[in-house]
Parts: C-alpha cells; structure tokens; sequence
C-alpha cells in the first residue's frame, strides 16, 4: 500500500499506511502521552490519554472528491468528539492537533481521575525515577488535584501474583498491559480483570499462580509501579544504579542483558534492545538466575590437596603445582595421557585458549559436555548451514516457512517461543513437529506428530517428497556422503516412508512443497532430535540445502544446544576431532566418554576440568576423577567434581569479566565487565594463560612427546581483547570479529532511540550502546561433510515404553542457586501417558519403578493427559533424578510398575 500524507500540529508527516496517530507523531517528533499503548501490543484505547483532534478532508457526496477552499486547499471537517490516537489509523490528507485547549482539557481530566486513588507513594515506589504517570503529571496532568484525600479507595497490598510478580492494586490503572502481553506476546494467558467498578482488578488465573516463564517483562511495561519484583523490590533507587552490559550464559539464545549495579551489587537484570536476538523481551531465567554471581559459595581462593584436604593457597603456588604435574605426567605417559573438558558457559576466549594449550600439550582429548549415556557427538551440521549475515527472526512473517523438529524451544531456549509465535502472528507458516506436545504447538499453523521411532521416516519422507518436486540438489555437490543419503532415499517409496511415520503421503507432499517454495526457509531442531542420533540432523541439513539457500539470511539450520556458548565450544575446537573453524584434526582424541574409560584404565592421568561438573551427575565421570593420577578444575564453586580435584582454581563469572560468546544462530556479541571480582578471582583465559605461562618456565621439558614447545611471549593476554585477536587471526570464518566491530553494529532497536521513548517504554532502561552482534559468515564455501549415518540412535532391547530426557529451563542447574527460581524447581518425577497409567493403574503421586537393560530407577509419577502412549519423559537434569542409573543411550527403552508399598 503507498505510504500516507497527514499533517499533525502543522508539520507534515509520511508514514507507512495502517500507521497509528500515535507512531506517526513520534515520527514528526511530536510526543502523545500514553499509558496503555505499546507499540509491541495490539492497540486497545483503554486508557484515553492519547486523545487528539481529528480531521480529514470534506468530501463531495455527488463527485468523491474533495472539498477545496477558496485557495485551493481540502476543506478539513474536524470529528465532533476527540480520537483515540492509538487506535486511530492515518488517512491521506488527515489533519491531526495534539495541544488544543480541548485536548489539554482531557489530558489533565485524564491524569486527574487516575490521580484520584494513586497512593502517590513516590519515594518508596520501585518505578520512582523512571515512571512515566510521573513524567506525564508533570508535562501533561494539573497542577492541583480536587478530589480529597479522605475519600481514596485503599487496598490490601502487596497482591502476590506469583512468587515472583508482586501487585499494588492502589497503583494500578488498569492499562491492561500486563494482560495484553501474557495473551499476544507470552501466549500465556494467566491474568485476567476481575470485579467491576472501583473493585475491578487483575488477577492470576494460573495454577500455580502466574505460571509463565516470561512474567518479569510485565514490571518493565507496566506504566505505573504496580507490579513490582520480588527480586528487586525496595532494593534501590534507580537513580542509583549504573547498568552494565552483558550477555545470558544461560540458553543458547544470548539474550542482551543490562547488570544493573549498585555499589559493585548486583540489584536487577533488565533487556537490552536487540530486535535480531531478544527485541526487548527476556525470559524469568535470564532475568533472576544470576544471583549465582553474589553467592556466598562463589570459590574465592585457589585451593590444593594436601594430606587429603583442599587448602588454601596463592596463585603462584597453585599455578606451579598444576604445570609441574602436567609437565611431569606428560614427560612420563605422553600427551595422551592429558584430557580436558570446558562446560558451554565458557566464552569464546577461555574456549580458545582451552584447546590451544592443551593442543600444544599433545593431547587431542578435548571435548565439551560431561558425556554419559546420552552424550551426543559434536553437532558440526547445525553450525555449517546456520542462517548467514543479515538474519533477523523479527523481520520475517508472510514468505517465511519454519520446520521445528524434536524441539521445546520453551524450556530449551525460551525467547526462541516469542521469536517464532512472532513469525506465525506475521503471516509465516511455522510446522511444529514432534513425538509430544509443546507450548509451541499452540502457534503452530501445522503441527506434525508422527510415531515414536517414525521420526528418521518422516524427514526422509520430505526429503524424498522433496526430490519428486523437483528439489534442485546442485547445491549438494560438494557435500560428502549426498549420494549415499539420495540412493537410500530413493530406495524407498515414499507410501513406505509415510507408513513408518505414521503421516498420509499427501501432507508429506505438501510440506516438502511449502518448504522448497518459501522465500526463506528456517529449520529448527532440539534435544529430541538430536537425540534420534546424527541421521537426522544429517537429513534436515540434505532437506535445507534442496532449497538452494542454506546459509543466506534467514535460511539454514538452528540448533538448540545446551549452555549459552555451546556453539562457541565446536567452533573454538572443544572437540577431540576437529579444531578451532571445524578443520579437522589428523587424528582424533577421545570424547568425554571415551576419556572417563581411559582413566578408570590408567591411560588417561590428567584430567582438567573447566565450567563443567561431570561428577554430579555420572559414576563413570567420579570414578574416572578418583582414579585419576591428578585433576585440576576450575569453577566458580566447590562442585561435586571439585571436591575431587587436586588443585581447584576459581574463576570468574560473567559478570566479571569481558569476553564473546556464539548463540544458535553463530551470532557472535560482546559481554561487558559489570562489576569488581569477588576474592581472588581470575577469568578462564587468564588462568589458563597463566597456566601456559608457568609451564614455560618448568625445567622439566622432554618425555614421550619432546620437549613442550611453549613460550611465555606466545601467551602473553593482557586483556580479553587480545585473545578474541588471535581469534580473528586463526579461526576460520572470524576474520572481522573485533570487539570494536562487534561495538558498532547499531543499536538494535526497530523503533531507534528517540527523546521521548520514556512515553513508549516506560522509562526503562532499553538502549543498546554495545552493539547487536555479527553473523559469521556461511560454511559451505569450505565443503560440508555429510555422511549418511542409516539409522537413529540404536535401543538396547524391546522393552515397550520408549524413555526420552526432558530438557527443563528450571531444574538442578547450579547457575540458579541463590534465585527465587529455586522455588520452581520441581522434585523428581517421571512423566507418563495416561493411557499408559490406565493400563498399569497408576496415578500421579504413585511410585513407580523404571526398569531397563542398565537399571532400575524409582521416583513418583506424573500422569499427563496429552502425552502419546509409549513414550516416557524423565527429566534427567533434576538433582534428585539419577538418569544414568538406566540410560542406555541418547534413547532407552524401559518398562515401568506400580511400586506396591507393603
């Protein structure tokens, strides 16, 4: 549609047609006070604080045109009754007055009624110093209210919404925004109005209350101070506080966060703007699981075994003990006999350095990832046929197809649930398919459920599909392993195919269709997926690159990794076959698996362990950590595996310290230092560096592999910069990636950052001076290796139930001890369909024994109404949930009894 032409207090202004009064206003630099209008929400009118005067053109009944004036202008014919301007759409010629005496009338008569029961509480109010009912009484409200005091309406307060969200109804004008945002942006629809008159409020209609992972974005929106956090309430002024810039370690989104600090104290995490990442939203996790930075049990000293016990030393001394018997093993058992494993919080920096050295070492027995029986192998395909430059998931609506495969993006990774509702909301088709429900169903305009063990059938199906309609696969002709895949495909009929999956051969058909004839096209795979085995991904990678457009923006593959920086691990080379850029190693090392087996057989004798703690969870990984002849970890806590280490080292969080990280869409971004190091701390790449730098001056330098090759000018990093330096130099597909390119990439907002955004965003704090990120550039130029696999993932026996982990974002995560998120973490349970608990009579609260071809393992049930028969969830990653006790691989079969008690 053409853009529109109006007028608003004599400045003319072109918008886009459909533009609000409002939006357009702010584009001519003209402010229109609002309380229930955001421009992320459906506009509704509710509050009446942006009424203007209204006109447009008189028309002629007998010719359709306009009435012209003596000099030739439109006669304008003014409305009777003051507009909405939120709810008002421009129109061609409209003339628009925002400061007549008419609208200053309703202005003030607008913040006087509101005035009326406010507690005008404003030294003690959270949002006092960023409030907009504050900054709009002072431009816009009267100078003296009439009413009196004694007749204000007084409520019980604070509402407890929720554990988190607290309610000052005296506070509240009823806006609406909070509600608005749980039902169109959060898809959850857990507050509501109830009552009428002056008793009309919001409530919770959730069991438990408040149910949504996404409730603190309501308290930035909320105009007024009424909903609050329990996490920040009565803490600090606003004023007071200096917001740092960082990035959430937590998922593999890498949502932009400001630390806002107050005398080095953590007091609130708030959003920074990144329409490409997180928009202006952020999930409950990210928002209150980094207390974890101010914990009491935070390591502070480094620490070494003496006579059995840790005990406290200097750096120097620490430092000298770990290279002397590195240095010492080395020389006796060669570099095999060294292994390292980095957790996927770690920065790009420390995950360089990690492998670099223990590289230069000799040992190529790296990985990231505590291993076990799920373990899955490095996932090198999801990052190969990533989306390319210019991604941006809030750009793409109608022309836009999105597959999601085996995934829950709301516990996984949770913004991605916004991001892709956002699409669908926009006119994109999004194609949920799964062995079980997710929330993300709900958005879907598809949603595919094919059969347990159906799922390698239902994407060679589409890829089969695919290749009937004329899927070009030009573009595979450098992709090793094509032609394997592409013969057994086509020795497959696709009613076969459709039959194994459990799917007409006709929706194959179409979704194959949908997905070649898009514009752009995004593929989106999970835990569920990956853990069928790498035949799948392996075929949703075949199932992009038919499409002709793997790798460009908005087109390729998205994978939901572990951690926030699992991405960064296998693109730094955490990985024993493949270094630093995916090139491969000449001989690969051992995976964490393989490393734990190695130890308990006496040919693995160091174990260095960085972020990660495989002892919590695995008896292979103790037992590998107790036989070993020396372990050195360092975290930021005693962890399980800590407790057997030789020498533990602490290290620094993300708040003190600088570094990259690399999100699922290899969108690299800088995180800023926010506050002062608690103790002794150090970062990952310093102490490594450290490390590197005293083993330089060991006399002890030959043995099995020669003498060690380090120099103390190769490691000399005085700041993180100049390791992301050495990044750029020597990582193939970084060139470019600077901090200060990564600083100068705009500030991410749709809207920009006007004067009056305080009137849009309620004060808060959204501006992102650091930068959005860079895209690294396509794999593919190099060659892909594809290499057709044949099958999913193995079961160990015939048992009926097929167990599947479910990934929860609250659950034994370490990083959420000291939040109140600790209160949502369930207790253990094992998740069965109710078909299922029919025939074995079991109800939820019921014990039941899980049994497979490993072990058994007993918890409590619980009975879910949606859940296909057949299938089992277990959330491994509970405290209180011992998965490896019968994991037999990625999936396990079990069968399951009621646990009579006698």
């Amino acid at each position: 549609m053409p853009d529109v032409t109006l007028t608003i207090d004599g400045v003319r202004v072109t918008v886009p047609a459909g533009t609000n009064i409002v939006d357009a206003a702010r584009q001519a630099g003209i402010a229109i006070p609002v309380f229930c209008y955001h421009p992320r929400l459906k506009p509704v009118g509710m509050c009446r604080m942006c009424l203007v005067e209204v006109g447009t053109p008189k028309i002629d009944p007998a010719t359709r045109q306009p009435v012209l004036d003596a000099n030739g202008q439109p006669v304008i014919a003014m409305m009777p009754k003051l507009q909405t301007a939120c709810t008002t759409p421009v129109s061609p010629g409209m003339v628009v007055q925002t400061t007549t005496e008419q609208v200053k009338f309703a202005q003030r008569g607008i913040l006087e009624f509101l005035l009326t029961s406010h507690p005008l509480d404003c030294p003690v109010c959270d949002k006092g110093g960023e409030c907009p009912l504050q900054n709009l009484t002072m431009g816009w409200g009267p100078a003296v209210s009439r009413f009196d005091y004694n007749d204000k309406v007084h409520f019980e307060k604070p509402v407890k919404l929720g554990d988190l969200i607290y309610l000052d109804r005296e506070r509240c004008i009823l806006c609406g925004r909070c509600v608005r945002f749980q039902d169109e942006i959060a898809d959850d629809p857990v507050l509501g109005f109830d009552n009428r008159g002056r008793n009309w409020m919001i409530i919770s209609k959730s069991d438990p209350p408040f149910n949504s992972k996404f409730s603190g974005n309501t308290t930035d929106i909320c105009p007024v101070g009424a909903l609050t956090s329990s996490d920040f309430r009565f803490k600090a002024r606003v004023w007071e506080l200096q917001s740092k810039p960082v990035v959430c370690t937590l998922c593999p989104v890498g949502c932009n966060l400001t630390l806002d600090m107050r005398h080095d104290r953590l007091m609130r995490v708030m959003p920074r703007e990144n329409a490409a990442v997180n928009d202006i939203w952020i999930c409950d996790k990210g928002r209150y699981g980094h207390r974890f930075i101010e914990s009491p049990d935070r390591l502070t000293t480094p620490l070494v075994r003496r006579d059995g016990k840790l005990v406290p030393v200097s750096w120097d001394e620490a430092l000298e003990v770990v290279a002397d018997q590195l240095t010492i093993i080395r020389a006796r058992h060669g570099g095999n006999a060294l292994a390292g494993l980095a957790g996927p919080h770690l920065s790009n920096e420390d995950l360089y350095l990690f492998q670099k050295l223990l590289r230069e070492l000799g040992s190529e027995n790296i990985d990231t990832g505590s291993g076990g029986p799920a373990a899955y192998p490095p996932d090198e395909i999801g990052g190969l046929l990533a989306p390319g430059p210019g991604t941006d998931l809030s750009k793409l609506g109608a022309g836009t197809v999105v597959l999601v495969v085996g995934a829950d993006p709301e516990e996984e990774a949770p913004l991605y649930l916004l991001r892709l509702r956002g699409i669908a909301q926009r006119g994109g088709k999004l194609i949920v398919a799964g062995l079980r429900p997710t929330k993300l169903d709900r958005s879907a305009t598809k949603v595919v459920r094919y059969r347990p063990e159906g799922e390698l059938a239902f994407v060679h199906g589409l890829l089969k599909a695919a290749l009937e309609a004329g899927g070009k696969p030009a573009a595979l002709d450098r992709v090793h392993g094509w032609n394997d895949l592409r013969r057994a495909v086509g020795q497959s009929k696709l009613a076969d195919l459709a039959a194994a999956c459990g799917l007409p051969v006709a929706e194959l058909e179409t979704l194959a269709q949908d997905i070649l004839a898009a514009e752009q096209s995004l593929i989106v795979y999970g835990w569920e997926a990956r853990s069928a085995g790498p035949a799948l991904a392996e075929a949703l990678a075949a199932l992009m690159l038919l499409t002709g457009r793997a790798g460009t923006a908005n087109n390729g593959l998205i994978a939901l990794l572990p951690g926030g920086n699992s991405r960064g691990a296998i693109e730094m080379g955490v990985r024993p076959d493949a270094g630093p850029g995916y090139v491969p190693r000449k001989q690969a090392g051992l995976d964490a698996n393989g490393i734990w087996a190695a130890a308990q057989a006496g040919k693995v004798r160091a174990i260095w362990l960085a972020g990660i703690d495989p002892a919590a969870k695995l008896p292979a990984a103790r037992a590998a950590l107790e036989a070993a002849e020396f372990v050195v970890v360092q975290d930021l806590f005693l962890t399980a595996s800590a407790e057997l280490a030789d020498v533990v080292l602490p290290t620094a969080s993300v708040a003190e310290r600088e570094g990259t990280y690399t999100n699922a869409e290899r969108r690299v971004q800088r995180s800023r230092q926010a506050c002062a190091p608690v103790g002794e701390v150090r970062p990952d790449w310093q102490i490594i560096a450290a490390v590197a730098q005293t083993l330089a001056m060991v006399p002890i330098g030959g043995g099995r592999n020669g003498p060690i090759s380090i120099t103390a000018e190769a490691w000399e990093y005085v700041v993180a910069a100049d390791v992301a330096a050495e990044i750029v130099a020597k990582v193939p597909g970084y060139a470019g990636i600077t901090y200060a390119a990564l600083a100068a990439t705009g500030t991410g907002g749709s809207w920009g950052r006007q004067s009056d955004d305080a009137i849009y965003y309620d004060g808060t704090s959204y501006a992102n001076n650091e930068g959005v990120g860079l895209v690294l550039p396509p794999a593919l130029a190099k060659g892909v290796t594809l290499t057709f696999t044949g099958a999913v993932t193995g079961f160990a026996d015939d048992r009926p139930l097929l167990l599947l982990e479910q990934v929860l974002a609250y659950d034994g995560d370490r990083y959420l001890r000291g939040s109140k998120l600790q209160n949502l973490v369930p207790a253990g349970y094992v998740a069965i369909s109710a078909d299922d608990a029919a025939k074995l009579n079991i109800h939820s609260g019921d014990r039941v024994r899980l049994a497979s071809a490993a072990g058994e393992l007993v918890l409590p049930a619980r009975v879910l109404a949606d859940l296909p028969a057949g299938i089992i969830l277990l959330p491994a990653g509970l405290a209180d949930v011992e998965a490896a006790a019968i994991e037999t691989g990625p999936r396990t079969r079990v069968s399951l009894a009621k646990v009579v008690m006698g």
